[in-house]
């Protein structure tokens, strides 16, 4: 086979992996943020009746929360058994788990029938689901920076860990948008269970996965960790401290403009059809974002590009804002796009490239998992409880705290990444062979 050919061949295998690996993410994410709309409009009232409404609407999100730390737990399990096993048994697992759990969250009673059952009930499928998803960020990154390892763009395809996100993000704005008029009521309960439809072709194109080279060649020579998880913890933190704190950025950023600001927008007097428009056109950015990720961090340095998206996201909150509080729909639609192509889009894409590149194989899919598991609680987990709470209901007077959180949270990412090695010119090969010795 002529070198031509066998890069042809490459190039199909690795395409197939990159859809593979996409549609499962879309799938996933578009139950994750379901849950999120449905926290941010319909479960105050149907599961929390009895408080008051910014009580109702801090344990909502902090129910949505929930799922984070459980995140966290899936990537600790699937991240050993995808470091042990093999990616693909996890990663098969893992879209099953997800989809299961958001048709029986739409199926669910709320507090009228079921008393305090209900919300309970609700918390525990959401840490169900969050394990189920902690498994997915560690195996699309691991195998799409493991088969395109020694391809001159492995930026790009790995970037494409990440583009399934966005996807799943516009699939659940869109329903969202089509369901508005009785989303908060009865709507939100049809979004889950449409779940149901494409999680099947999800799992149909992962079961034509399979492992890569580099963790064949690993397991061949019998150099698998005995227990990757807790390893990889007490070898590499440093890494997935930092990585935690950079990506937590993107997290923090994801969750306010596409969650919290939904009840922000309606305090503000915005109708919900309109903030599903804003969030659907919004989530074109993050595609786009992640698209142009990949070549920018090939062409450029990938510090460099991270520096840059969180700057002006960070510096764009700030007229966000004051956009939203005085329902400038327009203007609300431009900003919004802007702040979630570079602090969403453009930072997804970066998150599987930066995670995999600090670990070696044998720790890849467990440390990529951990890390962008922790930054999703430092990011996703508190800032929309803790904005709620803040600003409660009070938004003409408390609005500030929006992009006081956006500064912190860029101050924060700034350090950690000041710390952090550059990539760009390094092989995972070599990645390996530092990391071991």
């Amino acid at each position: 086979m002529t070198g031509q050919s066998q890069d042809s061949v490459d190039r199909r295998t690795i395409s197939l992996l990159a859809f593979s690996a996409t549609s499962g993410v879309l799938v996933e994410f578009y139950d994750f943020f379901i849950f999120g709309y449905a926290a941010a409009s319909a479960f105050p009232h149907i599961f929390f009746p009895n408080l008051s409404p910014t009580a109702a609407l801090v344990f909502s999100y902090l129910t949505f929360g929930a799922g984070f730390p459980a995140r966290l737990l899936g990537a600790f399990l699937f991240g050993h058994f995808g470091d042990r096993a093999g990616r693909k048994k996890s990663f098969l697992l893992n879209i099953l788990i997800v989809g299961a759990t958001t048709m029986l969250v739409g199926l669910l009673p709320g507090y009228d029938t079921l008393g305090m059952a209900a919300p309970i009930l609700l918390i525990l499928l959401r840490i169900i689901q969050g394990i189920g998803l902690g498994g997915e960020f560690g195996g699309a990154s691991s195998l799409l920076a493991e088969f395109g390892a020694r391809r001159k763009n492995r930026a790009f395809w790995v970037s494409l860990a990440n583009l399934g996100i966005p996807g799943g993000a516009m699939a659940a704005s869109a329903v969202l948008y089509l369901l508005s008029d009785n989303f908060a009521t009865s709507g939100w309960r049809i979004a889950m269970l449409l779940s149901a439809v494409v999680v099947i072709p999800g799992l149909l194109a992962r079961f034509q996965l399979a492992d890569s080279p580099l963790f064949e060649k690993l397991k061949e020579k019998d150099e698998l960790a005995k227990m990757p998880s807790l390893d990889v913890m007490r070898q590499h933190w440093r890494p997935i401290l930092l990585l935690t704190l950079v990506c937590g950025f993107q997290q923090m950023d994801g969750y306010v403009s596409g969650t919290y600001a939904i009840s922000f927008m309606k305090s503000a007097g915005i109708p919900l059809a309109t903030t599903a428009v804003i969030i659907f056109v919004a989530r074109i950015g993050d595609l786009i974002g992640v698209l142009i990720s990949g070549p920018l961090a090939d062409l450029m340095k990938r510090k460099q590009v991270t520096y840059f998206a969180i700057g002006i996201t960070a510096i764009l909150s700030y007229p966000y804002t004051l956009a939203i509080l005085n329902q400038q729909v327009a203007l609300t639609l431009i900003l919004q796009f802007v702040i979630t192509l570079t602090g969403v889009g453009v930072l997804h894409g970066l998150a599987p490239i930066l995670t995999s590149e600090n670990f070696p194989t044998k720790y890849r899919y467990s440390g990529a998992g951990i890390a962008y598991s922790l930054s999703a609680i430092f990011g996703g987990m508190f800032a929309p409880p803790l904005l709620a709470g803040l600003i409660g209901e009070n938004i003409a007077e408390k609005w500030f705290y929006v992009p006081v959180v956006y500064g912190l949270y860029a101050l924060v990412a700034f350090v950690a990444l000041s710390f952090m090695s550059e990539t760009r010119d390094v092989a995972l090969e070599d990645v390996d062979e530092v990391r071991a010795s």
